[in-house]
């Protein structure tokens, strides 16, 4: 074990002068951060086909809010029941009736929403991906006037200040902004 350590730890000191002399412009400019749902989403041309789905689709938005109080109202008890029977036998083996059947309600409930639901989210995917054919080119573009040669998400990274210049999500948009005047939704 110790003679792997040795040799790892050996090895490691013989590549450090080889990183160390590297010319410097073979290293990295500047690392950027890019929201990808963010930039798409911030877009002249997404929201103003948000706009109009919103308009377009204003019936079943509305039947799907309200379908989804009532079956959230229905389901109120069948939880308080589930955990009521839950609580009675903490250490039960097989679940009770009333778990079972809350759980297999809200399942349904679950699929109900989907389906009334899926006009609009289809119709937003198709907006989305219309915008979202641009974005390779918009995020180059950004990148070059940024100085940036690598972009990361932001759920790569532990944090990032708020006034940080390696946000380049807004570079990103006005990129698509340019490429995409308006899509179709």
């Amino acid at each position: 074990m110790f003679s792997k350590t040795k040799t790892f730890f050996a090895g490691l000191l013989l590549a450090l002068p080889l990183v160390a002399a590297t010319p410097a412009h073979a290293q990295a400019r500047g690392v950027g951060v890019v929201s990808v749902d963010g930039a798409i989403q911030q877009t002249t041309a997404f929201q103003a086909a948000e706009a109009q789905i919103q308009s377009t689709y204003a019936a079943q938005i509305q039947q799907s809010q309200t379908r989804a109080q009532a079956l959230q109202n229905e389901l109120l008890p069948l939880q308080q029941a589930a955990q009521a029977a839950q609580a009675a036998n903490p250490n039960a083996q097989t679940h009770p009736a009333a778990v079972t059947t809350f759980a297999q309600r809200r399942q349904a409930a679950e699929q109900e929403l989907a389906a009334l639901g899926q006009p609009i989210n289809l119709a937003r995917a198709y907006v989305r991906e219309q915008v979202g054919i641009h974005f390779n080119e918009a995020l180059q573009a950004a990148m070059t006037a940024s100085n940036v040669d690598l972009v990361l998400e932001p759920n790569a990274i532990a944090a990032l200040s708020p006034t940080s210049t390696a946000n380049i999500t807004a570079a990103v948009t006005a990129q698509l902004n340019s490429r995409v005047a308006s899509v179709q939704a």
